[in-house]
């Protein structure tokens, strides 16, 4: 598998696990002992560093994308938020309003990281063919060593 399908599949597979949980029913949720409004900017924050991972590894990064990326995850937000309702949970602006500075913080911050790392040309290099070849022997090999 080549890296792009492994984070897009992470990121996808987080993405469903993040809905899933957030529509258990409010009787069955148990006490995490973390801030509510803590644990919706969270997991919001690291969707967006994976939606960014994404858009890297893809070689989709350049703002446009990322703002599109940015709305669309801010409105996947409030329909997560009001689809709680069907299962008997609540939907507060609160909530919403802690998923939208973790998908602005998420975002930022991944930005910044690759910022810095382009002028370092880190990035560059992690992305390369000829470094994943010394991962797996050959830029297009399964990485699972099948």
């Amino acid at each position: 598998m080549k890296l792009a399908t492994v984070v897009t599949a992470m990121t996808l597979a987080y993405w469903g696990l993040l809905f899933t949980l957030t529509h258990i029913p409010a009787t069955q949720i148990p006490e995490l002992g973390a801030s509510d409004k803590l644990l919706h900017f969270v997991a919001y924050f690291v969707l967006a560093v994976g939606v960014g991972a994404h858009l890297l590894v893809t070689k989709r990064w350049n703002r446009f994308t990322l703002s599109i990326a940015m709305l669309v995850l801010m409105v996947f937000a409030g329909f997560d938020e009001l689809t709680q309702l069907l299962v008997g949970r609540t939907a507060e602006w609160k909530d919403w309003g802690a998923d939208l500075i973790g998908i602005i913080a998420g975002t930022i911050s991944f930005a910044v990281l690759i910022n810095l790392l382009q002028r370092q040309k880190t990035i560059q290099a992690l992305l390369e063919p000829e470094t994943l070849t010394s991962f797996t022997g050959d830029p297009n090999q399964d990485i699972t060593n099948e």
